[in-house]
């Protein structure tokens, strides 16, 4: 085997990202599959989550706290506008404008919440007692970037 060969299997076998990019998009589909009855994929959901939480206070803490690039989340923030899930409002902080959940927001929030609990639930299940080490190994890797 040559050299290059040997690296192309070592990617194939052990490529950390390789991993991660394969494992992200089955869960993607499996809660987006999930999620369907809502109208909610899980890229709005999670961000609906982290605006509920109301701790972002601006669109580039938003997306550095869901660690996003800033143009997927103004993309994904302006669908949820247009549907009318979210609006900006002040902040509080100078001129800076935040977003915060509409009352139909809400309403959508809590109609998927049981749907992502029974996704959430399938792979919990799936991964049996890995998914504390999982869940551990994953929050170290977002620590570190």
């Amino acid at each position: 085997m040559t050299e290059t060969a040997a690296l192309e299997a070592e990617v194939r076998e052990n490529c950390a990202a390789l991993r991660a990019r394969m494992a992200a998009r089955k869960l993607t589909r499996a809660y987006d599959k999930a999620l369907k009855p809502s109208g909610l994929k899980i890229t709005q959901f999670t961000l609906l989550i982290a605006i509920a939480e109301g701790s972002a206070k601006s669109m580039t803490a938003l997306a550095d706290h869901l660690a996003l690039e800033r143009s997927s989340l103004v993309r994904n923030v302006k669908l949820l506008e247009d549907d009318g899930l979210i609006e900006a409002a002040p902040t509080g902080e100078g001129r800076s404008l935040g977003l915060v959940l509409t009352k139909a927001g809400r309403k959508k929030l809590t109609q998927a919440l049981p749907l992502w609990r029974k996704a959430q639930d399938d792979v919990e299940t799936a991964l049996g007692a890995n998914w504390t080490g999982v869940k551990k190994s994953l929050q170290q890797l977002i620590a570190k970037t």
